[in-house]
């Protein structure tokens, strides 16, 4: 198959072409997947992902202090777009029709447009524990991650007929709807596994029965179901790729694939592969929970590798519909080489900047990406299953838990408007640990805390700040309504990105005091310089408090003078999850009531160190 950006150059039109083109991209409504499905037919896109889900929140719902539905209700599966009458008792029905309904929206809109769409999605994925207790044969790979759950998940067994069943007539159903010609799956992770693989999170299990049976042809066999399915609603040639980690199975996997099966991008004949541009999944980009910052760089530099392989497909994946520097990228280099080497790619990011905030303005602009671009590769190996940010920021609700000595104590919302929506699976005592990062501490400590200081203040904010201070001056110098839109969008975001490693740096430190600290000790004086206050901790802790008020008030303002959104939100309350949180008004009430909390606990810490300014 065929890349478009170097076929071009060949002089062969984008449609002839017999590869994929897919783009994907999370929209809020109907207007703004159009405006992506007309963008990418603009490119020459073969495909749109149009498989965006409704949060599965009933799944959640059933315990809201079971943290690990999140890792899998933004996720699409089969049957949260059809439940088959085996499935009704257990499964919303009025849920899946809202998104099918959706689904066929957004298929009429790739159909005036002459584009397909892929299924992009997790399988096997989780039932409710009712439908085994019911079906015992069901019950398949137990797919949790333990120390993420607070309750056990299993995926079904694919091995089981009634299974099988299943999702043969319900993939037939929904090919009818939308003929579905690629389906993609992640698998072994996030509620969703096969019996017996060696790299589930707890290990292989599955039912006795079919624990002796081979892993290629198990996997093989629930890809023929998915295929079989797709051939009784009429299409000739289904293909399904599973992304899973396989460990020592993967090899046997691929030798028992059938025509039009992959794993990992990976044929019996080791003939499949697909680059990426962008971040299909946003939490890729590091930088969660702001909205599509801008990485144009990293995206420059993924659409030169793209070129280098020809035969490759290659998805592309938008994090907003207003990704502008990424739309002009595409616009200007997908049927161009960029050429070989860092040279040629900054000599591209230089041709997308001129466009933006025209030739005198250029070297600016890029010297704003330069500088976020060394931040961010310093970041980037801040990742344990999860970036930092993500895990901490994000996750840990660093950004509007307060920081009290003990939070233990807070009651009613002052505890559950942040408690609810962080992840944390075992004790309550760990989840007032801000630095127990979904049961894993692997920054605390003083070489933790020493180390990611360091990291944030030698270099990194200096990186950031001077980033953040290019894009305010390249305000209102774009060439056009469109291109100061996104010049404002982007100095709110940088500006904020300030605040989420000033905040990260905060909890990190302030988490590393309190863990120092003995909290059944009588305070005792430990200061030896009669101008200290008190405890030197507790001299620490007060200007850490300080500086993150003062960093939350400076958020407050970002986020309120914005016009467009600075951080991921949810559409309402009621959708807010661990994963995003709510709606704008909703972030703000918080992050005030974070600060209210601080001010009225500032004297909590005298029980716990010396002072003599009482």
């Amino acid at each position: 198959m065929k890349n478009l950006a170097l076929l071009a150059v060949a002089g062969l039109a984008a449609a002839a072409l017999g590869g994929d083109l897919v783009v994907g991209c999370p929209t809020a409504n109907l207007d703004e997947f159009r405006q992506v499905a007309e963008f990418a037919k603009s490119i020459g896109a073969t495909h749109v992902d149009a498989c965006q889900i409704e949060h599965s929140l009933w799944q959640w719902n059933q315990n809201r202090y079971d943290p690990y539905p999140n890792w899998s209700m933004h996720r699409p599966s089969i049957f949260k777009f059809i439940v088959p009458e085996e499935l009704k008792k257990y499964i919303p029905a009025d849920y899946a029709a809202r998104n099918l309904a959706t689904l066929k929206a957004r298929g009429e809109i790739l159909k005036t447009l002459g584009l397909k769409s892929n299924f992009a999605g997790m399988e096997p994925a989780y039932f409710p524990e009712q439908a085994y207790l019911d079906h015992p044969n069901w019950r398949g790979a137990r797919c949790d991650q333990a120390r993420r759950a607070r309750g056990e998940y299993y995926a079904p067994c694919t091995d089981d007929p009634e299974v099988r069943t299943m999702y043969v007539k319900t993939v037939a159903e929904l090919c009818k709807i939308c003929p579905f010609e690629f389906f993609k799956f992640r698998s072994n992770d996030s509620g969703a596994g096969f019996c017996w693989v060696k790299c589930l999170y707890s290990g292989a299990n599955g039912p006795d029965r079919c624990a002796e049976g081979a892993m290629g042809p198990r996997v093989a066999d629930f890809m023929s179901a998915v295929q079989e399915g797709a051939r009784q609603a009429g299409l000739k040639n289904p293909r399904v790729n599973i992304r899973a980690g396989f460990a020592e199975d993967e090899a046997n996997v691929i030798l028992a694939l059938k025509p039009g099966q992959s794993l990992n991008n990976k044929t019996k004949d080791g003939a499949s592969a697909t680059e990426v541009i962008g971040f299909p999944n946003r939490f890729t980009d590091y930088c969660a929970p702001i909205y599509a910052l801008t990485r144009l760089p990293r995206l420059a530099g993924q659409l030169q590798k793209a070129q280098e392989h020809p035969e490759h497909d290659c998805e592309i994946g938008f994090r907003s519909p207003n990704e502008l520097d990424l739309q002009i990228l595409l616009k200007k280099y997908l049927k161009k080489p960029i050429g070989v080497g860092p040279a040629a790619r900054w000599t591209a990011i230089a041709d997308v900047a001129a466009a933006i905030v025209g030739e005198a303005n250029a070297p600016a602009l890029v010297a704003a990406w330069e500088a976020l671009d060394e931040a961010n590769k310093r970041l980037d190996p801040f990742y344990t299953g999860g970036h930092l940010f993500l895990l901490g920021s994000l996750h840990q609700r660093w950004i509007t838990r307060p920081f009290v000595a003990f939070p233990n104590e807070l009651q009613g919302e002052d505890r559950r408007y942040w408690r609810e929506f962080i992840f944390q699976a075992q004790t309550e005592e760990d989840a007032d640990n801000m630095l127990d990062l979904q049961a894993n501490r692997w920054l605390n400590g003083n070489g933790g805390q020493k180390l990611s200081s360091m990291l944030f203040t030698h270099g990194v904010l200096a990186s950031i700040k001077s980033s953040a201070a290019k894009f305010a001056a390249l305000q209102g110098k774009g060439v056009d309504a469109a291109a100061n839109r996104w010049l404002a969008d982007q100095a709110a975001k940088t500006a904020f990105y300030v605040c989420l490693v000033k905040n990260a740096n905060n909890a990190i430190n302030f988490q590393s005091i309190l863990d120092r600290t003995d909290y059944d000790e009588t305070p005792e004086d430990t200061t030896w310089d009669i101008r200290e206050q008190g405890d030197v901790r507790l001299h620490k802790l007060n200007l850490i408090v300080r500086a993150e008020i003062d960093n939350v008030h400076e958020m407050i303002r970002i986020v309120e003078n914005a016009a467009d959104p600075v951080v991921d939100h949810a559409a309402t309350d009621a959708e807010q999850t661990i994963m995003r949180f709510g709606p704008k008004a909703s972030f703000l009430r918080d992050l005030r009531r974070k600060v209210a909390i601080m001010e009225a606990h500032r004297r909590d810490f005298l029980r716990l160190y010396k002072s003599y300014n009482r």
